[in-house]
C-alpha cells in the first residue's frame, strides 16, 4: 500500500509534470494523454473520444492505487508495446 500522499505537493506535481498533456475536470478535452476525470477504477485505454495505443487497450490494467503508482514508475515498462 502506497503512503499518504500531500494534497499540495502532489497538485504541484501535476500542475508541472502532468497538466501539459492531461485535464481532470468533467468533460475536459483531450490532450497529447487522455482526460483523466473518473480513471480510477476504470480499465486501461477507455476514455471514450481519445486515441490509444493497442497495447495499452488490450492491458487490461484497472487503475487503482498499486497499478497507478507501478505505472507512473515506468510507463514503457508497465504497458509493453506489441
Amino acid at each position: 500500500m502506497a503512503k499518504p500522499g500531500n494534497e499540495k505537493k502532489g497538485a504541484k506535481v501535476f500542475k508541472t509534470k502532468c497538466s501539459q498533456c492531461h485535464t481532470v475536470e468533467s468533460g475536459g478535452a483531450h490532450k497529447q494523454g487522455p482526460n483523466l476525470y473518473g480513471f480510477w477504477g476504470r480499465q486501461s485505454g477507455q476514455a471514450d473520444g481519445y486515441s490509444y495505443s493497442s497495447a495499452n487497450k488490450k492491458s487490461g490494467i484497472m487503475w487503482g492505487e498499486e497499478t497507478l503508482f507501478d505505472y507512473l514508475e515506468n510507463p514503457k515498462k508497465y504497458i509493453k508495446v506489441s
